[in-house]
């Protein structure tokens, strides 16, 4: 037996196992959708790789050796497991049980993330939950992650669209004083650029006027840096002119602690969006989540969800 591949004689011992269940060759194979024949090859084929007799036939009754009772039990006991590993891991998939990892940057997770799993922790307490705060865009297959909640320029054919999320260009009070007068996107070329560079972006900037005229700037940064929480206190330090997530930033500008550079002209913004391992089977859990994060950017978008 030893001199067979695992593959040959596991589904042997679930045959032979339901032989011994149905006490005969044709009501295993009515069970398990085999002809009779097919049965007794399998058994045929299992008791000459072991080099011993399981079943002693008759034309009236089928009949366990010593050898053969002792396999069925370990044969039976086999199947046992493999049934119960097939449920948990259909209870896994069917149910809102497990553990949930969620990848996002530091503004997405405390402006979006949090708020939006609030009703979530609270319906299912069985759900574990992970978050793994980076401001790099993670590999969701080499983490383990089920979910990323993400900011960029356009989602992925497979992502998740969840809403519009419009950018200012800003600057604090403090820089613009002493800097030449920004009157015209051309102007921003004479002045300290910052910019935030996650993973995959470039360092380009996109304006259109309330005319639908357009301008693409290719920039040349002073500052980069991949932590949109850095890049804002950058911005209010006085170090240069930004391009951030209003959201973001309006209690600032509400406050004076930042203005708007260049206000006839809008930035090209971003969009927020779910990113999965899954294409087929999506488990419940996530499944579940993605409503529940759906609904919240609906909640704080209501006028600029598209479809």
């Amino acid at each position: 037996m030893i001199k067979n591949d695992v593959m040959d004689y596991l589904p042997r011992m679930v045959i032979f196992s339901r032989v011994v269940e149905m006490g005969s060759f044709s009501g295993a194979a009515s069970a398990l959708g085999l002809s009779s024949s097919s049965v007794s090859q399998h058994i045929s084929a299992l008791e000459a790789a072991m080099g011993m007799t399981l079943l002693h036939r008759t034309t009236r009754k089928l009949s366990l050796t010593e050898a053969g009772q002792t396999f069925y039990a370990n044969c039976a006991r086999i199947v046992v497991l493999a049934n119960e590993a097939r449920q948990t891991a259909e209870n896994l998939h069917k149910e809102v049980v497990g553990e949930l990892r969620i990848a996002t940057s530091s503004f997405m997770a405390s402006e979006y993330l949090v708020p939006a799993l609030e009703g979530l922790i609270q319906q299912y307490p069985k759900l574990r939950i992970n978050i793994d705060v980076n401001d790099h865009n993670v590999d969701l297959m080499e983490k383990g992650v089920d979910i990323a909640l993400r900011a960029g320029k356009a989602p992925g054919p497979e992502d998740v669209f969840l809403a519009p999320l419009e950018s200012v260009l800003c600057a604090a009070p403090v820089y613009l004083q002493r800097s030449a007068p920004i009157r015209t996107p051309e102007d921003l070329m004479g002045h300290e650029f910052m910019f935030f560079t996650p993973l995959g972006s470039t360092m380009e900037l996109g304006l259109r006027d309330r005319h639908g005229q357009q301008v693409q700037m290719r920039l040349t940064p002073r500052i980069s840096v991949n932590h949109t929480h850095s890049l804002h206190k950058l911005t209010l330090q006085g170090h240069g002119v930004a391009r951030l997530l209003q959201t973001k930033v309006q209690e600032d500008l509400d406050a004076g602690r930042l203005q708007r550079v260049l206000p006839e002209w809008t930035a090209n913004g971003y969009c927020a969006f779910l990113s999965t391992n899954y294409r087929d089977q999506v488990p419940q859990k996530v499944l579940v989540c993605v409503e529940h994060i759906q609904a919240y950017f609906r909640r704080r978008h209501p006028l600029r969800q598209e479809g």
